[in-house]
């Protein structure tokens, strides 16, 4: 009994559904931003991807007093597909907004969002993995995976 149990719960964990919340942002090809220099690729920076953001859910998040927040998710390459649990959002009048949350369970980890017009800069620690936003001008981004033992501390 107890190993059909057991069973059961492998077989609905593998079998979720992947959520439905819209992704934050999506990857787009280098050869779309060929009108910009690449910046570049750092030793200690393990992958990179670029990425536009979702316009309209950025605009949202910026909102301090927007309530409920809507559901919102991102894909970090191999770590996965997370949706996002907003604890926090700040809006200063310079048109700079602070967003602070957690990944939904199953997962564990935090991240911090820096929203200033245009340009969005951040950083995503799925457990002991660190990946980090960079702006690239014209309202494109990067999102870089980090190995933390080889980035020079600041």
């Amino acid at each position: 009994m107890m190993a059909l149990t057991a069973l059961l719960l492998i077989g609905a964990a593998f079998g979720a559904e992947p959520t439905s919340a819209p992704l934050l942002w999506r990857a787009i090809s280098p050869s779309s931003i060929a009108d910009q220099p690449l910046p570049p690729k750092k030793p200690w920076m393990l992958r990179e991807q670029y990425i536009t953001f979702d316009e309209t859910l950025l605009r949202i998040l910026k909102d301090a007093a927007a309530r409920p927040h809507p559901p919102v998710a991102v894909e970090l390459f191999d770590a996965g597909r997370y949706e996002l649990d907003i604890l926090s959002t700040l809006a200063r009048s310079n048109d700079t907004s602070f967003i602070r949350g957690q990944f939904k369970p199953p997962a564990q980890g935090d991240f911090l969002l820096v929203l200033n017009g245009a340009a969005v800069t951040g950083t995503f620690h799925p457990g002991p993995r660190v990946f980090k936003i960079e702006p690239l001008g014209n309202g494109r981004h990067r999102v870089i995976e980090i190995d933390p033992e080889q980035e020079p501390k600041e």
